[in-house]
């Protein structure tokens, strides 16, 4: 199975998940008149919005390199990767708008046993669905795949806010549903905010990561022939990543000498990054001093 399948797979799961989730939300919500459910469910609803978002940006991030786009497609995928941040966003400013009228109404919610069981269920399956999914998206490296990892657990925050907020309710402190939403807007805040930095930072043509850099020099150095390199660029694209760097050999090689380091090279790179990675290396002769 090609990677790229584990990130379809993962999400349309994720999909098929949130779809279960929504009807059954909705339904014992409107059925129990617990309109805090039925608030979980609008959650896991922009969350099956951005499952859909994923997908697409995953299949043309997948689009080979043509002449409208000679680098490839990756950046589709970060493009994704923002329209998931930015639902986090609205998720975590929705979630803390809500918190915010429900208390300045004093509106109380106790949620029944079939609520709670609703609440509970979405809580594990959501839980689980951030951790399979952050799994996958660590392995790819995909951001968007990260990001909705991260939406799936404000959806499973959400969903313990309800369940924690009512058990609260019960036992005597009837803000404590609101108090909990409150907080979990906050984290979904973060998170969000997280993403946002880190996928303006791609778009804007930011550098790799220092760790990755630091990968990309080695893997240069250890390349028998190399004398010296510099002007050392890199740049990420979605999954895969652009380097380019400058070399000095011996100036007495050939030129099939030298393209056999400068591939040498390309590969090393190539390997220190997972394979994912565009390499151009440019040759120069080492410069000797003049009285050599």
């Amino acid at each position: 199975m090609r990677v790229a399948d584990g990130a379809v797979r993962i999400t349309l799961i994720g999909l098929e998940v949130n779809v279960a989730l929504v009807g059954i939300k909705f339904l014992v919500g409107l059925l129990t008149g617990s309109m805090a459910l039925v608030a979980d469910g609008v959650h896991s609803l922009s969350d099956l919005v951005t499952d859909l978002v994923v997908l697409g940006g995953l299949r043309l991030a997948r689009r080979p390199a043509d002449s409208s786009h000679a680098f490839g497609h990756g950046k589709f995928e970060t493009l994704a990767t923002a329209v998931v941040a930015l639902a986090l966003c609205a998720a975590g400013g929705w979630i803390a708008g809500e918190a915010v009228h429900a208390l300045m109404r004093g509106q109380i919610t106790v949620p029944g046993p079939i609520v709670a069981a609703v609440a509970s269920l979405s809580v594990v399956a959501k839980e689980w669905l951030f951790r399979a999914t952050r799994r996958v998206a660590r392995k790819l490296r995909s951001s968007s795949l990260e990001a909705n990892a991260w939406h799936h657990r404000s959806d499973a925050l959400s969903s313990l806010a309800v369940l924690a907020g009512g058990l609260a309710a019960a036992t005597g402190f009837p803000q404590g549903d609101r108090v909990g939403a409150l907080a979990v807007a906050a984290f979904i805040a973060w998170a969000a905010g997280r993403i946002l930095v880190q996928t303006l930072h791609e778009l804007t043509e930011g550098a790799l990561p220092p760790a990755e850099r630091d990968r990309v020099a080695r893997a240069i150095a250890s390349v028998e022939g190399v004398r010296t390199w510099h002007k050392l660029r890199t740049r990420s694209s979605g999954r895969g990543a652009m380097v380019d760097v400058h070399i000095q050999v011996d100036p007495e090689l050939s030129v099939a000498d030298s393209h056999a380091i400068a591939t040498r090279v390309e590969e090393a790179v190539r390997e220190a990054l997972g394979g994912g990675a565009s390499v151009v290396v440019h040759v120069e002769p080492l410069e000797v001093p003049e009285d050599r």
